[in-house]
């Protein structure tokens, strides 16, 4: 197959400014709204126009720009660039370059409250497996994090599905987010591959509940029989291995629920429905729309609505705003001590 011909400096810069005018928009427009805005790229009758927009939307789906149809009843329809799906081109680093990744990344993951510490563990499983000339040593992201190294995910994955098999209770030593290593005892109902990760799921004995684990950060697991013959233990009749494979982070079952209040601004609000689809939603007079939600792992909510950045504000409760507060604080001294002065 071909290799698409790379477009021009000036046709790149001429689509990048299509992109940023559609994404400040902050709701869907028409082709013929486009074409108003833009009166000297689309010059000409409809059909000139119209083969010059196609053209352009293929392009900025090579660019990595997500442009979105949104259909409405009774009208043409309508365009909406989602920012936050943007996919950026491939980054090549040298040696040297990843390696200074790698080693401030790692070092970030020690940080207890960091906000994007799961999305920040993936990205250097990436850049460990992707980048060229990276130590031996990278392939571990915990390898200073608890004694003796992690067994692969094939012998964990073996073990895991002959437990399921034979409903044997697990003992499994499991590092957290902060890098501290605790034992547990579990009895698996189901695993499954989760948005890149494999997961498992039970209950688990040390926190007396449904968990979720990810069998990345297993670092030894071994057989614990509750008794000799016979099962140790039955699965719920109404436990749904999907509604976990299929969870986000703030639905993790860390304690009970409590209402969430998200309130999205600018960009966000016509995508809002899409970042959480789950939520109910109310419009505001301003035009913002509020997310009215149960969540199960407050800090994974507040962790979310950082990322999503200053258009996306917690509302409530009001201990997620003390936690949002009290995690940039700490990340805001930790800048502030390696400013220069």
């Amino acid at each position: 197959m071909p290799t698409p011909r790379r477009k021009s400096a000036a046709a790149e810069t001429r689509l990048l400014k299509l992109a940023t005018w559609l994404a400040s928009r902050g709701e869907p427009v028409t082709r013929e709204t486009i074409y108003e805005a833009f009166p000297g790229d689309y010059a000409g009758g409809d059909a000139a126009r119209e083969k010059k927009w196609t053209r352009d939307k293929t392009d900025l789906r090579r660019l990595g720009i997500p442009l979105i149809f949104e259909e409405d009843e009774g009208r043409e329809g309508a365009y909406l660039v989602d920012s936050h799906a943007c996919v950026l081109p491939k980054l090549e680093f040298s040696p040297e370059e990843a390696a200074v990744l790698w080693t401030a990344g790692q070092a970030a993951l020690r940080t207890h409250d960091h906000p994007l510490a799961e999305d920040l563990e993936t990205a250097l499983r990436k850049l460990a497996v992707g980048a060229k000339g990276m130590p031996p040593r990278a392939a571990l992201l915990e390898a200073d994090w608890g004694a003796g190294p992690p067994e692969s995910p094939g012998k964990l994955l073996g073990r895991l599905a002959d437990v399921v098999e034979r409903r044997k209770r697990l003992k499994i030593a499991y590092r957290k987010t902060d890098g501290s290593v605790t034992e547990r005892l579990v009895d698996v109902y189901g695993y499954a591959w989760r948005r890149g990760h494999w997961i498992f799921v039970g209950h688990c004995h040390l926190r007396g509940g449904l968990r979720m684990f990810y069998v990345e950060r297993v670092r030894a697991m071994t057989l614990a029989p509750a008794r000799p013959r016979g099962h140790d233990y039955e699965v719920p009749a109404d436990f749904d291995l999907r509604a976990w494979s299929r969870q986000e982070t703030w639905e993790y079952f860390e304690h009970e629920p409590v209402d969430a209040v998200v309130r999205f601004r600018g960009s966000l609000a016509p995508i809002a429905a899409r970042l959480l689809p789950r939520a109910s939603f109310t419009r505001d007079p301003d035009g913002s729309r509020r997310a009215r939600l149960v969540v199960r792992n407050l800090r994974g909510m507040v962790r979310q609505a950082l990322a999503w950045g200053p258009e996306a504000e917690l509302l409530e409760p009001a201990e997620g705003r003390t936690l949002a507060r009290a995690i940039l604080s700490s990340l805001s001294a930790r800048l502030g001590e390696g400013a220069p002065r």
